[in-house]
């Protein structure tokens, strides 16, 4: 049997040891705490870093491509809108004299000779004044092959333009003031009296 100095004794151990396990044992838990920590914030760290590094360089490159892009897209759109309404404007004008009469000298509003008719269409069109005379009027505009003619050019006849201009309405025909007898009338371009005589058209827009 165990005296009594040692009964006192054998708890004293006992109870050092599970002091000690619990101290251990409590240590070893914040410290695992304290590892997964840094962990989860370095890992965020580094994908935020990553973001902003992304974003810093987007706007400096990629962007200002994309916005010259753009730009460039919504001027052209702008410019052949334009385009195409002062055609359709020419025509719509032109087709209106027809029935009109001739006169030598004339250019507007109810009466024209063909340069008098074109400078007239031209005007109310573009806002550009043309002088009255064919072959002048055909050395202010731009050569047009016959391929490549559209709706609001101007066509000429007789030795480079010096007898006669109209304004090209499309599908082969043109509104032009003929003469005393005629007229404004529509006429085609590239067949019967007048299509042995075309010698070239130009443009305006």
């Amino acid at each position: 049997m165990l005296s009594a100095t040692r009964r006192r004794v054998f708890p004293a151990s006992l109870l050092a040891t599970g002091a000690l396990v619990a101290g251990v044992l409590g240590s070893t838990i914040p410290a695992q705490a304290s590892v997964v920590t840094p962990t989860s914030t370095v890992a965020t760290t580094s994908v935020v870093t990553r973001s902003v590094a992304v974003t810093s360089v987007t706007p400096r490159t990629v962007a200002p491509a994309v916005l010259a892009a753009r730009r460039a897209a919504v001027t052209r759109a702008a410019y052949t809108a334009r385009v195409l309404r002062i055609r359709i404007t020419a025509v719509n004008i032109a087709r209106s004299k027809v029935g009109d009469s001739y006169r030598a000298g004339h250019a507007g509003p109810t009466s024209f000779d063909c340069s008098g008719l074109a400078l007239y269409v031209v005007k109310r069109a573009t806002g550009r004044t043309l002088p009255h005379y064919s072959r002048a009027q055909m050395a202010a505009t731009k050569r047009v092959a016959k391929s490549q003619l559209r709706p609001g050019d101007l066509v000429f006849f007789f030795r480079q333009g010096a007898h006669h201009v109209g304004i090209y309405i499309g599908r082969g025909l043109m509104v032009s003031a003929t003469n005393p007898w005629g007229g404004v009338q529509v006429d085609p371009v590239f067949s019967g009296w007048y299509g042995q005589r075309y010698s070239g058209a130009g443009r305006l827009v």
